[in-house]
C-alpha cells in the first residue's frame, strides 16, 4: 500500500512549496496546455523516459491548480505503469488509481496545520473548508475520510 501523506510530505519538504505547477517544474515533468475540448481537463502519459501532464488551456486559474495536483499524482504515484490517464479528471472515483491521485491532490493542497485556527471556530463545515482552501468538498473529503 502507498503512504501518499508521507510521499506528499517529503516533496513539499523537498521542494519547499505546494504548488503543483512547480513540483512538476522541479522534477522535469514536461507540462503543456492544451484545448481538449469541454470532455477532458487533463492527463497524465509516461512515454519512454519522458513523462507529459496536459492540461486543457480553456480551465481556470482554480480547475488547473487542482487539476495539476491530480496529474501530478499519477506521475507519481503510478509512474511504472504505460497507461495514459486519458480520462475527464473527477473526483469521484474511477478505480484505485484515480482515488489514489485525487488523495495526493488533496494532501497536496490542504495544509493540515494551518486547520488549527479553524478547529478553535465553532460550527465550521466542509463548505467553509473548500472555499477557503480553493477546492471542492470531495477533496476535503479525500484529506479526511480515505
Amino acid at each position: 500500500m502507498i503512504n501518499i501523506h508521507a510521499r506528499v510530505k517529503h516533496l513539499i519538504q523537498k521542494y519547499g512549496t505546494r504548488n503543483p505547477a512547480k513540483i512538476i517544474a522541479y522534477l522535469g515533468i514536461n507540462l503543456l496546455y492544451e484545448d481538449l475540448g469541454e470532455e477532458t481537463k487533463g492527463f497524465y502519459i509516461n512515454l519512454i523516459t519522458n513523462k507529459y501532464i496536459v492540461v486543457n488551456s480553456n480551465l481556470d486559474e482554480d480547475e488547473i491548480r487542482i487539476i495539476l495536483a491530480h496529474e501530478l499524482g499519477h506521475a507519481m504515484l503510478h509512474y511504472h505503469k504505460s497507461t495514459c490517464y486519458l480520462r475527464e479528471y473527477t473526483l469521484f472515483p474511477r478505480g484505485r488509481t484515480e482515488n489514489e491521485a485525487n488523495k495526493f491532490a488533496a494532501e497536496l493542497l490542504i495544509d493540515e496545520k494551518e486547520l488549527d485556527e479553524f478547529l478553535l471556530l465553532d460550527n465550521i463545515c466542509v463548505d467553509q473548508l473548500a472555499c477557503y482552501y480553493g477546492v471542492p468538498k470531495k477533496l476535503i473529503e479525500y484529506k479526511f475520510n480515505k
